[in-house]
């Protein structure tokens, strides 16, 4: 399956990302002559609630002590709510938790800073463990999925700490053309970011899916597992480099 022409020459490789996060990691796949077909199972759009209590916690920044955020796209969505209130200054002050690498890096993108914690593992409950004791008067702000699990607020406030979790962005499944849908029955490999993603993937098109299953993160590759879905790779990081090392593993070895 691997050629001088490229790694994944006469591969075709399903990438379910969000389309606005998408671009790099589909220019790497067609750089190593991959068939890239772009079938986003997530879109996201603002909460259902309008964002108001977002906006209340927001310009309530002060009274806050950490920030802690659970995905990159809960780091843009509260950054550009912020800034559209006026008060993304009021993120100077506030120490930061990332619950993994993709988060920590969106937050370094965007903040120009480095988080303050981030756990080993790459989990909620990991990063609830991780955290200090709360000081009197000490209060996390947690920008979230409206669909988010809330196994990080939940851990927190289970070790004392005054715990915010509001809605910043909601996850919707997009709808796939004709054409999409029937590239997906014959593509080699499908590449899931997020248990998001897989559930989105699952609405799109069933639970039928025989291609080889790239994941990104152990908690991703949980998610297939335990709707059926054979993982075939997990890719170590969410880094580029790394998930088209485990595309490129997995390809060579069948």
């Amino acid at each position: 399956m691997i050629s001088e022409q490229g790694l994944l020459k006469g591969l075709s490789v399903v990438v379910t990302r969000a389309s606005h996060q998408s671009a790099t990691l589909i220019k790497a796949l067609e750089r190593e002559n991959a068939d890239v077909i772009a079938a986003p199972s997530i879109a996201i759009v603002p909460p259902l609630d309008g964002g108001q209590p977002l906006d209340d916690a927001l310009l309530r920044l002060d009274r806050y002590s950490w920030v802690a955020f659970t995905s990159a796209n809960a780091v843009a969505a509260s950054l550009a709510r912020g800034a559209r209130r006026g008060v993304i200054r009021r993120f100077d002050h506030l120490k930061i938790a990332a619950v993994g690498l993709a988060t920590a890096e969106k937050v370094l993108e965007e903040m120009k800073r480095e988080v303050d914690l981030l756990p080993t593992v790459h989990r909620a409950t990991e990063l609830a463990r991780a955290f200090p004791e709360p000081k009197k008067n000490d209060r996390v702000f947690v920008p979230m999925a409206s669909e988010g699990r809330p196994d990080l607020a939940a851990g927190l406030r289970e070790r004392g700490w005054d715990v915010d979790d509001v809605a910043a962005y909601r996850t919707v499944t997009p709808s796939l053309t004709a054409a999409v849908t029937e590239k997906l029955g014959n593509a080699d490999m499908i590449i899931f970011a997020s248990p998001s993603a897989v559930n989105g993937h699952i609405k799109q098109r069933g639970l039928s899916i025989d291609s080889k299953v790239v994941c990104i993160g152990d908690v991703t590759a949980e998610a297939c597992l335990l709707k059926g879905i054979e993982v075939g790779a997990v890719a170590k990081s969410p880094s580029v480099g790394d998930l088209l090392k485990a595309v490129t593993d997995l390809a060579s070895s069948h």
